[in-house]
């Protein structure tokens, strides 16, 4: 199933025309600013300004009112709840009540540039009452943006950088800034964190699922900007000081404490043979790169063997020459059976080039679309929405940079990976797109691995050293090649790395 016929069945455009070229120079920023074609905000009267507020059908949990009421008291606060608690939505019941009684007139949020129409409809749902505009889009657009009058805009820290070089925002415009997945500046030396620095509002929230607690450096660099002179400007105070300073302005919950009916999770792992084509073309790899190994100097040696750890990882996918693959054949049938059920299913691969691509065509015909970075932000969006209201698509086959952060897909509960993650909280995160607020049955995770390969003794090695990995790498992070094997590099001692392939 193509993105085309999805975009067609549902009767929207395939990217948000806002304005024609023509209109420019007649517009004003008090002119009333058109809408993408996405749900509209409720009809009638608007809702309670004095209380939090909820959709219809929809509620704010008990915990949720707290982080909503705890952002509302803290002009300074990070909010580091657990992946999958909704903090965005608390975000915005607080930034709503704040405008709504006048103690915030404009709030800027900036975010990762992914997920920019996903706060837009998170606004338009749970905020229906205020003016926001995502500022996206070609330089021209984006000037009108920055001059309409709006409660909030919403842009990615990219844009928001390069706007600011070019004049066309203006950093003294807002009373509050929130900053999503605040990590972002955690590197003070940056042109990201040089533009964030620029904006002085009273307000300063950030938001963050990723653990903090460990990172000084990152703590330092997140503080010196949402508090000025609450932490020293270099590393040398204890942690345990730091985390003294810091607790006023901090809440984080975790799933396990405040969704205690949120349904469990079931993981099972599967064992195939590689199809005859795929077992030819794995030994002939296997044997080229282990001699190649053997001839290389010591030093090179680990860099070609994590070289040829990829190549047969994605042959353990399928075949490159002619398509077999063991994966999809059990794919295919357990897809038979989830879609006559009616239910939907991620599939995650971190090959979405060689991996994804190439299985579409075997994907498609149980309503399939691929989701990686080739996608807009619209398009995403639209994708996006599509899966979680309508009945198509039906199996999303996804990348994690461009599936792993900052969406929701509650209407799948079957996870399928294709690829053994080193780090178990990367395959976690990926997870938690369904595993998340709004899920009400069992979500079913199901890892793919292949007998008398590589991806065997992966698994041996990742559970010995599951604690290592699992600390030390950012599960917001996806590494290309290079990165992972300097990953691997560093976490692996030279003698695993070659006993991969029994080197030594």
């Amino acid at each position: 199933m193509s993105l085309s016929t999805v975009t067609q069945s549902l009767g929207l455009p395939p990217a948000p025309a806002i304005f024609a070229e023509s209109e420019w120079g007649s517009q004003s920023p008090d002119a009333p600013l058109l809408f993408f074609d996405l749900p509209a905000a409720p009809e009638g009267a608007a809702p309670d300004p004095g209380a939090l507020y909820a959709p219809p059908g929809e509620e704010l949990y008990d915990y949720q009112e707290e982080g909503a009421r705890y952002l509302m008291e803290h002009p300074v606060a990070l909010l580091g709840d657990e992946m999958g608690l909704g903090k965005s939505i608390q975000a915005i019941a607080a930034l709503r009540l704040l405008i709504r009684r006048g103690e915030v007139g404009r709030a800027l949020i900036l975010c990762p540039k992914t997920l920019i129409f996903d706060w837009y409809y998170k606004l338009r749902r749970w905020a229906p009452d205020l003016r926001a505009v995502p500022v996206e889009g070609p330089r021209k657009r984006r000037q009108w943006y920055w001059r309409s009058q709006a409660h909030v805009h919403v842009t990615g820290y990219e844009t928001w950088r390069e706007d600011l070089k070019a004049g066309l925002a203006d950093p003294a415009a807002y009373d509050l800034i929130l900053l999503d997945e605040i990590q972002r500046i955690k590197n003070p030396e940056t042109a990201t964190h040089r533009a964030v620095a620029r904006v002085e509002a009273r307000w300063r929230w950030g938001l963050s699922g990723t653990p903090l607690e460990n990172r000084v450096e990152e703590l330092l660099a997140i503080f010196h900007y949402l508090k000025p002179g609450l932490l020293p400007s270099r590393k040398g105070c204890p942690v345990e000081e730091i985390h003294r300073r810091i607790a006023p302005y901090v809440l984080r919950r975790r799933k396990a404490d405040v969704l205690r009916h949120l349904p469990p999770k079931e993981y099972r792992t599967v064992w195939l043979d590689l199809a005859p084509a795929q077992r030819l073309a794995y030994e002939a790899a296997e044997r080229a790169g282990v001699l190649a190994i053997r001839q290389a100097g010591h030093a090179a040696a680990p860099m070609i063997a994590l070289t040829l750890l990829n190549k047969l990882k994605q042959i353990c996918n399928l075949d490159p020459e002619t398509g077999a693959s063991c994966k999809v054949d059990y794919l295919e049938q357990e897809l038979a059976e989830l879609i006559d059920r009616g239910e939907k299913v991620l599939i995650f691969s971190q090959y979405p080039k060689v991996t994804l691509e190439r299985l579409m065509p075997r994907l498609e015909p149980f309503g399939a679309i691929l989701f990686d970075g080739s996608l807009s932000d619209w398009n995403r969006q639209l994708v996006v929405h599509h899966f979680q209201h309508k009945e198509m698509p039906r199996v999303l086959a996804m990348s994690l940079k461009a599936g792993g952060v900052g969406i929701t897909l509650t209407r799948a509960n079957h996870v399928y990976h294709l690829d053994h993650w080193w780090n178990p909280a990367v395959a976690q995160q990926a997870e938690d797109r369904t595993h998340r607020i709004g899920q009400r049955r069992t979500v079913h995770v199901t890892s793919l691995l292949t007998r008398g390969t590589v991806e065997e003794r992966i698994a041996q090695l990742v559970e010995q050293k599951r604690e290592l990995f699992h600390q030390v790498m950012d599960p917001l992070t996806e590494l290309n090649e290079d990165q992972e094997q300097q990953f691997v590099l560093q976490r692996l001692t030279r003698e695993e790395i070659l006993g991969l392939f029994g080197v030594h």
